[in-house]
């Protein structure tokens, strides 16, 4: 039977994290563990999700795991953790889930149902890039020793595009399979403030069609730059929201300058 790692990755939001947990503690699949990254969340958090798993552990369940990052190392650098950590526990399986997903106690036996490489449950299409969610991403652990870890560059979108094609190119075969969850708006990215979604939108997708776009992409991508910062200054020019028009701006000047990872203000 194969042994499945589960990595849940909590930015505050720990609300979320236990109704994920509550959800994963009852699953019918007998050889799983999981594992929670604390990605440098507020005290408070970090706390509640400690305390639900110590308390599992005092009820003699051993399968829970806390991990707790001093900084915040963004969905990559994260779940990275958590996936390095299953690795050297020899695990089969890998499965990245949102802390905002709640799953029914078939969900592990539905994502086995696939022989695929990498599986999701949902897929979506980014600047032609055909991709699984990051939402759930369930991996054979010999996807890692051979295309490596998450891109830690991206910090906040597109890493799960990013994967998934790296993936496809190394040809390995990708999945998409139906299974029994609910999602909710995740709330953890919702309050970063719409400039810096922006900054980050910016900057991730000209690293990413810089990284696997096709020849006539990477071509456009000066022109593309240039009328990303025209389109800016004149809204600077003229007030019009600038600090959204600053955040693009600075997602444009980060990547030229290959400054990644966590935004620096």
């Amino acid at each position: 039977m194969a042994k499945i790692s589960i990595i849940v990755l909590q930015y505050n939001q720990s609300n979320s994290t236990l109704a994920c947990l509550e959800s994963l503690a009852n699953l019918k699949y007998p050889d799983f563990n999981v594992i929670v990254v604390d990605n440098a969340s507020e005290i408070e958090h970090l706390k509640n999700a400690e305390y639900w798993i110590g308390l599992r552990n005092r009820e003699g369940i051993s399968n829970y795991k806390l991990l707790v990052s001093n900084e915040n190392l963004g969905y990559s650098g994260g779940n990275n953790i958590g996936i390095k950590y299953a690795l050297e526990r020899k695990t089969d399986h890998i499965l990245i889930l949102n802390n905002d997903v709640v799953v029914e106690t078939n969900f592990l036996d539905q994502l086995l149902q696939s022989n695929a490489d990498v599986v999701g449950v949902e897929e979506r299409v980014v600047f032609g890039f055909q991709h699984l969610s990051g939402v759930v991403l369930f991996v054979r652990r010999g996807v890692f020793e051979k295309i490596g870890f998450l891109d830690e560059r991206y910090f906040l979108y597109y890493e799960d595009v990013e994967f998934s094609v790296r993936a496809r190119k190394a040809g390995l075969r990708l999945e998409l399979v139906k299974a029994d969850f609910q999602h909710a708006v995740s709330a953890s990215t919702s309050s970063l403030g719409s400039a810096n979604l922006l900054y980050y939108h910016t900057r991730n997708a000209l690293l990413l069609n810089k990284t696997h776009g096709s020849w006539y992409v990477k071509l456009a991508l000066p022109f593309w730059k240039f009328w990303i910062k025209l389109k800016q200054h004149v809204k600077l020019i003229f007030d019009v929201n600038p600090e959204i028009s600053k955040a693009i701006l600075q997602g444009v000047n980060d990547y030229d300058h290959h400054r990644f990872g966590m935004r620096i203000k």
